[in-house]
């Protein structure tokens, strides 16, 4: 079962889909050609809160950054070159039992 929402925000139309774990770890290049369209579903799906830190490296790999309690996973990036211009990344902060306290976009 299949979940689009039209989002009229911003410039254009931007689609959203439901999380699929094998979209998300799909890479060209150096980019992830379906993230944006799914961290929405990941941010307000009730599913996802309070996964314990296995659960959710099982889900969706390692991520691209870890500082203490917080993981970071690259949504998107505007580059010039080989300079990155803006990066779009999903923050997952972990609470003390090492389960997900909280999800945000970090832009």
């Amino acid at each position: 079962m299949s979940k689009e929402n039209a989002d009229k925000s911003g410039a254009g139309t931007k689609t959203q889909i439901e999380f699929d774990k094998t979209k998300w770890n799909t890479k060209n290049d150096h980019e992830y050609p379906y993230r944006d369209k799914m961290v929405q579903d990941l941010i307000t799906n009730d599913k996802f809160k309070r996964l314990k830190i296995h659960e959710v490296l099982d889900l969706l790999g390692p991520p691209d950054r870890k500082e203490r309690n917080y993981l970071y996973y690259k949504i998107a990036q505007k580059r010039l070159g080989f300079i990155p211009l803006h990066t779009k990344s999903l923050a997952i902060k972990l609470a003390n039992d090492s389960t997900v306290e909280w999800r945000e976009v970090h832009e």
